[in-house]
């Protein structure tokens, strides 16, 4: 699998991560419940759909006369080639801990996002003292 998934690739797989198999209709239907400035059209889920099954992210089993979708991929599989290919461009950054401070200096963090830094900087502190 490409170590970085493509925001269309993140938006459909979310949608299938949270219910499968959905046929098409699900899929933009689910899409749109969570992604509401998402504007694509029939073709473009149909190619979106096309392109993650060449990729092997998802799979198809035909049903009556449509297609269900499923990921082939688990959310945490996908997560891990994601931080994979971005430790592989560290030079690019110069540390993933500068990334992750330059998001909390401009405010991009969630509440949810800031408490889960707390709880891992607080496991990561424990892992020290052992």
């Amino acid at each position: 699998m490409d170590a970085r998934l493509k925001e269309s690739e993140w938006i459909i797989l979310q949608a299938l991560w949270q219910e499968s198999p959905l046929d098409l209709k699900g899929i933009i239907a689910r899409v749109q419940a969570q992604n509401p400035s998402v504007t694509w059209d029939y073709k473009t889920y149909h190619s979106f759909l096309r392109i993650l099954l060449e990729k092997g992210l998802i799979t198809a089993q035909r049903q009556k006369s449509s297609n269900r979708y499923s990921p082939a991929i688990t959310r945490d599989e996908a997560l891990s080639c994601e931080a994979e290919s971005l430790i592989s461009r560290r030079s690019y950054f110069g540390s993933v801990s500068s990334i992750m401070v330059h998001m909390a200096q401009q405010g991009q963090l969630t509440r949810e996002e800031k408490q889960e830094l707390r709880l891992l900087a607080e496991q990561l502190a424990h892992e020290d003292e052992e």
